[in-house]
């Protein structure tokens, strides 16, 4: 049943296994498998209801409640096409409430004519150097897109995860489908704001697993400081994504959790996880891994970073994104980087952020872990015009972060790098800008 959706089936094939294990939990709300498909059903009945049929398109507010989760797989049943919509967007979505899920018959019929290779979600990239485009994933690509994730995680039925990040992106909804794709928990928080309710809810619910980006997790750990440690006999494994950790805070996370399997995904909305570095491999941190799975291939083209797939996406929505999407059947991340002899992969930057020092190259992530690095809290680099070089490195240091002065980072930044690739200017700055994910955005420095 459901061959065209993979991931649809092997949560229906959990609820056949134990349909009365809690699937989800949200706030005082629990929900077992086999009521999770039951509203499945009927949140595509309300889909039909409301006019759609496969290869439509329905928009939707990606609210981490319940009733989202219904309606994403609802549309998966039906072969209709589910645009996430990020609920603080401002953008007009499609926000159906639990009553009206409750009120529909479940459907019942098995729709013809779907394909695994048929497009059936569309997520929203976050457009960190350029304009958001629009991303179609097949049903294939988001099947595989859990499994690899799951395998490489090592998730199991047995697990238990809180989800603190969006369900709008990939990094959190994806999450959300592993887990229910092998028959675990899901706990769903709001966000990871309050700290206090996240230890309790890993303390009440005896969670094993969560996923999380490095600035939640900065975040996390200023109000909590060690408190992590606590829970290391209980998790079993926890996934970092979107953006980079400091090598300081991998080599941390090591010492605080030494027997907990502790991943950090490299991939974008367009591929999804392509590779993977387990922090317990000390000797290559500084790489964000191998491909995740042997169905996952990455080469280094022209120093660009490509990818192909089985969850690598169908293709841009807008045919002009596509003109340069793909090379030789590998999507074009637009990183910059190599892979070593032994097939791990190293990043050296953005190739719409690196900044040319006289035709030099220089990673702004670099300089940014450099300068972390002498004990500065954070900070964000990007290009600054030079008279003679064209452009040089500036520094914005996140203020009340460090101790130390521009004077002395300078000084001790040169002990360090190379000197084209100190920067030329400081300023502070009273808070780096984020998106939603905690990924900097350096484009909106870009020319002051």
């Amino acid at each position: 049943m459901y061959e065209y959706s993979p991931l649809l089936q092997s949560v229906f094939q959990a609820c056949e296994r134990h349909p009365e294990k809690t699937a989800i939990i949200a706030g005082k709300e629990q929900i077992s498998y086999s009521l999770l498909c039951q509203n499945i059903k009927k949140a595509a009945a309300l889909i039909l209801s409301k006019g759609f049929k496969a290869g439509d398109t329905i928009r939707l507010a990606a609210v981490k409640e319940p009733h989202f989760i219904y309606m994403d797989f609802g549309a998966q049943l039906l072969g209709v096409i589910d645009e996430m919509i990020d609920p603080d967007s401002g953008e007009e979505a499609m926000a159906y409430l639990p009553d009206e899920i409750e009120a529909a018959s479940p459907y019942e019929e098995m729709p013809k004519g779907l394909k695994d290779t048929d497009v059936i979600e569309i997520l929203h990239t976050t457009g960190t150097t350029s304009k958001p485009k629009s991303v179609c994933l097949s049903h294939f690509n988001i099947f595989w897109a859990a499994k690899n994730t799951s395998d490489f995680v090592q998730n199991d039925e047995e697990d238990v995860e809180v989800v603190v990040m969006p369900i709008c992106h990939a990094f959190g909804l994806r999450r959300v489908h592993l887990t229910l794709m092998n028959g675990a928990t899901v706990v769903l928080l709001p966000n990871f704001a309050n700290v206090q309710l996240l230890f309790k809810t890993i303390e009440k619910y005896k969670v094993t697993t969560f996923g999380m980006a490095p600035a939640a997790w900065a975040y996390v750990k200023k109000i909590s400081g060690t408190r992590i440690s606590r829970f290391a006999g209980q998790l079993r494994h926890i996934e970092f994504g979107t953006s980079a950790m400091p090598m300081a805070g991998k080599k941390e996370l090591v010492a605080l959790l030494p027997d907990t399997r502790i991943c950090h995904n490299y991939g974008l909305t367009e591929s999804n996880r392509s590779a993977m570095i387990e922090y317990h491999d000390t000797d290559h941190l500084d790489s964000v891994g191998k491909p995740i799975a042997d169905n996952m291939k990455i080469r280094s083209i022209d120093g660009e970073i490509c990818v192909r797939g089985n969850q690598t996406m169908v293709g841009y929505l807008d045919p002009e994104d596509n003109k340069d999407a793909f090379v030789d059947g590998f999507f074009r991340t637009g990183d910059c980087g190599y892979i070593s002899d032994e097939g791990y992969i190293y990043l050296t930057g953005r190739a719409k952020e690196m900044i040319s020092v006289g035709g030099k190259k220089v990673s702004p992530v670099e300089v940014e872990e450099a300068i972390c690095n002498l004990g500065v809290g954070d900070c964000i680099c990007v290009s600054h015009p030079h008279e003679m070089l064209g452009e040089t490195v500036k520094a914005y240091i996140l203020k009340g972060s460090t101790q130390l002065s521009f004077e002395e980072i300078d000084e001790r930044l040169k002990a360090t790098l190379a000197l084209y690739k100190c920067p030329t200017a400081y300023e502070w700055i009273e808070e780096i800008p984020v998106n939603g994910l905690g990924k900097k955005q350096r484009r909106l420095l870009f020319g002051k």
